[in-house]
């Protein structure tokens, strides 16, 4: 399926739901009750997307029962143990049979690049799952419109900024609505990691982002790197393998290697984008995406700051960080430390180099670990 630039998403139908909506672009609209299922599919008019199933913040696919209780105008699924049926008659119940799906699922089904705004309509008891599953994805929402308050203990609170309340609900704009998206390049240490996946695709579209790549040379050892532009970029992880360096066996030389390469004015000059012009530079592991569906970039970044991964090998930071990562492990001093590592445990140095790499650099730097 092709990517979704912008859409907007809105869970539960309401008769005026789409009346302020934007239809340049797409709508997803959540829906697990029958009644209105077959209006939403009578609008012809307009650029709508229906996914009938209920929200979970586990796992997609399951069936299961939602219950609404008309009274009190709230909705529940048969998992939620703060209500129950029993003891209330069951005239005053109404239950839907439907099935599960994650936000998380929807994202990556849809390749959403930016959701505008989150409509929440419905007053059901596991919205604050909800949105804590969707906290990991914050840089990609705009605007959260919900009839109850979020609560503090959500995740997702932090990267938002209430602005008012009225007879419909809450609305909240993201932290980071107004600051223009950085200009991200990001380079590979693995010569032989798979590349070419749905995840590292979304992420790039995301973001935006550059790809820092070897520029092979028909001379020997004349090999430049080269910045491949947003688009273009989503297209070139496709060619397998990518690799940026010879690897070593010794984890900080791949690391120093590779920075070399970039802040020598040899690669820039060649370069479509100009290291200039780079606001984060981020050192990525498709690894990651094993265990995980994406990662959240933080920006603006302070340039004493280093977001670390130890287990994935993930590292970011700003373009002046790096410059100044690259500085330190090249000077005296560093060298000095690494050699006398060398000699307290040669036979195990290889197997703690990473070890001592980030020891130094936690020294100086303020590390963010994720």
């Amino acid at each position: 399926m092709t990517s979704i630039k912008k859409c907007t998403i809105i869970y539960g139908y309401t008769d005026n739901c789409l009346d302020d909506i934007d239809q340049g672009s797409p709508v997803l609209i959540i829906e697990p009750r029958n009644e209105f299922i077959d209006k939403i599919r009578s609008l012809s008019n307009y650029n709508v997307i229906l996914i009938s199933k209920v929200l979970t913040h586990k796992k997609s696919f399951q069936e299961t029962i939602l219950y609404y209780k008309k009274e009190d105008d709230i909705y529940w699924l048969q998992d939620d143990k703060s209500l129950s049926v029993n003891g209330f008659n069951m005239f005053n119940i109404k239950k839907y049979t439907t099935y599960t799906i994650t936000l998380e699922d929807i994202i990556s089904q849809y390749k959403l690049q930016n959701i505008k705004a989150f409509i929440v309509n419905l007053n059901i008891t596991n919205i604050t799952q909800i949105l804590d599953s969707l906290s990991r994805y914050n840089h990609i929402v705009s605007n959260i419109h919900i009839k109850n308050k979020i609560q503090n203990e959500c995740k997702i609170a932090v990267y938002y900024n209430k602005h008012g309340d009225n007879n419909l609900g809450f609305k909240y704009v993201h932290k980071n609505l107004n600051v223009e998206l950085p200009c991200i390049a990001m380079y590979f240490l693995n010569a032989n990691e798979k590349l070419n996946s749905d995840e590292l695709h979304l992420l790039i579209s995301q973001y935006k982002m550059n790809i820092i790549i070897t520029n092979k040379q028909d001379t020997p050892n004349t090999d430049q790197m080269i910045i491949v532009p947003y688009p273009e970029s989503v297209q070139i992880i496709k060619q397998e393998p990518l690799a940026n360096t010879k690897l070593s066996k010794i984890f900080f030389e791949n690391i120093v290697n590779t920075l070399d390469v970039i802040f020598s004015k040899q690669s820039t000059s060649d370069s479509v984008i100009q290291i200039d012009n780079l606001d984060i530079i981020i050192q990525f592991n498709p690894k990651y995406f094993t265990n995980n569906k994406t990662l959240q970039i933080m920006y603006p970044l302070k340039d004493n700051t280093i977001y670390i991964n130890r287990l994935y090998d993930i590292m970011y930071a700003s373009k002046n960080c790096m410059y100044m990562v690259y500085q330190i492990i090249k000077s005296k001093y560093f060298t000095d430390y690494i050699d006398s590592k060398r000699q307290e445990r040669p036979g195990l140095f290889k197997i703690f180099a990473k070890r001592y790499f980030y020891d130094y650099l936690s020294n100086i730097f303020v590390f963010k670990e994720f």
